[in-house]
């Protein structure tokens, strides 16, 4: 759905929306979307400051830093889409994740970087009007509250999240690799009672009392050995791609 901890949210953000896609059997238009930008707020961290943790903020030998994510500062969304010769029909639909907890710790080598990230699945946000606007013409469509409830109710389901016996997602990971402007971030998303491995990128800025996290990264059904929701002979489905933007903040102190 930092760096550590935004790892895990980017990856269980993935990994859901990659299920949610494969089930949910919306209709919608295979051309790949371009990447929007990242979330307006989201901060970026300059090159030069990215190459290096200030010297205030970089743990000292022996000591641990501990994170706590606030989920009022933090936002993890994808989008996935229609496709297929009705995908008129339908609509694109964006997923945000609505409640969250999280922490990451940090020690003088970033290597050694813990963070652990988990979400209720219903708690899940079908179509935040907000943030389809950031994205343009493929999201202009408008869907009814009825629509909403009924795209929310198919991810619940068990043929797709079965929020009834896994009520909950949760992303685990240790280490991070390149530089803080580049960095790769190794995730566990643990769903639907397995383990899914998976990397993302991120752009990881450490401060003296907060840790932030930006990056997005797109997925496919197959990368997650998922197949996607295809009726009628493929006349209606959904797509393979899943999209995800990720911005997660965390500040020092907690467990």
């Amino acid at each position: 759905m930092e760096r550590g901890t935004v790892i895990g949210a980017v990856v269980l953000v993935g990994a859901i929306a990659l299920v949610m896609a494969q089930r949910l059997g919306e209709p919608g238009d295979e051309r790949p979307v371009p990447a929007a930008e990242l979330v307006a707020q989201a901060d970026r961290v300059p090159a030069a400051a990215g190459a290096a943790v200030a010297d205030a903020a970089q743990p000292t030998a022996g000591e641990v830093r501990a994170f706590t994510v606030d989920p009022s500062a933090t936002e993890i969304h994808w989008r996935i889409y229609r496709a297929g010769a009705a995908a008129r029909l339908g609509h694109n639909h964006v997923i945000s994740v609505g409640e969250l907890e999280g922490r990451v710790s940090l020690t003088s080598d970033l290597a050694d970087a813990e963070w652990e990230l988990s979400f209720p699945v219903d708690g899940l946000i079908v179509d935040d009007p907000e943030i389809r606007a950031r994205y343009g013409e493929d999201f202009e469509s408008v869907p009814s509250e009825d629509d909403k409830a009924g795209t929310k109710t198919n991810m619940l389901t068990d043929r797709v999240l079965n929020g009834a016996l896994f009520p909950e997602i949760r992303l685990v990971g240790t280490g991070v690799s390149g530089p803080l402007d580049d960095a790769r971030l190794p995730v566990s998303i643990e769903m639907l009672g397995r383990e899914i491995e998976q990397s993302f990128p991120a752009v990881i800025a450490v401060e003296a009392d907060s840790l932030t996290v930006t990056g997005e990264h797109r997925l496919t059904h197959e990368s997650l050995g998922l197949t996607p929701f295809r009726a009628f002979g493929g006349i209606m489905a959904v797509g393979d791609e899943i999209d995800f933007t990720y911005r997660i903040h965390a500040i020092a102190g907690g467990q």
